[in-house]
């Protein structure tokens, strides 16, 4: 179980009463250690929680947008170099044009969608953490933020049904689901946060952050499993 997992069901246990907020925040701090073993600091508010977490929210985002840049110049690059490479060899050798036509047309399709759902996706992440350090600043409402996360969570949803009605070839099966656990972490996330701002509750914000940052973690994993077509 990830540490988001726990940390979601042990917030089901404290809303449901069954154990107390200090067993919460006594489990949670064993939880949330970062690899040096020092314990993420907590905040008494949900403003102070946003403000808190904007450095990290931003570190996210720049490696998302980065991990989301690199799939769609890897896929781009991969698919014009095998085609180019595929029409040389067709001019030279014609008696496995047609399975290996069938292949390149799979991995071009797949991988042609998958990196215009890697930028949107990318996009989403640069919104989260823009509005979500202006909101801890106080520069927008928290109704607005609200407002936004509605917005970016139906983008969200809307890209990951795209994703999972993609068929990519064999050698990419790895790359798109970890993509396809990428998004549904980043749902997850937005889904936390809005939770968090409606409940006015600083600990769905921590959830949050955790989900957001594995969506970061698969993305990397999704782009360096990458296979050229």
């Amino acid at each position: 179980m990830s540490n988001a997992d726990e940390l979601k069901k042990l917030k089901e246990l404290l809303d449901n009463k069954v154990i107390s907020q200090e067993e919460f925040d006594k489990e949670k701090s064993n939880i949330l250690k970062d690899e040096a073993g020092q314990t993420i600091p907590s905040t008494d508010g949900i403003e102070n929680k946003l403000d808190s977490k904007s450095d990290k929210k931003t570190k996210s985002k720049k490696w998302y947008i980065i991990a989301g840049i690199f799939l769609v110049v890897y896929m781009i690059g991969s698919v014009g170099g095998e085609t180019s490479s595929t029409s040389s060899t067709s001019s030279s050798s014609s008696s496995n044009s047609s399975s290996s036509s069938n292949s390149s047309s799979t991995c071009e399709s797949w991988g042609n969608k998958s990196a215009d759902n890697a930028s949107k996706m990318a996009d989403i992440l640069d919104n989260l953490a823009d509005n979500a350090t202006d909101a801890g600043y106080g520069e927008i409402s928290f109704s607005t933020f609200e407002s936004y996360l509605q917005a970016d969570l139906r983008k969200a949803q809307n890209i990951y049904n795209s994703q999972i009605s993609l068929s990519p070839n064999s050698a990419n099966v790895n790359s798109h689901n970890l993509f396809v656990e990428a998004m549904e972490n980043l749902i997850e996330g937005i889904d936390l946060t809005i939770l968090g701002i409606q409940q006015n509750d600083a600990d769905y914000i921590d959830l949050a952050t955790i989900y957001i940052e594995s969506a970061t973690s698969n993305t990397v994993l999704a782009t360096s499993s990458l296979s050229s077509c």
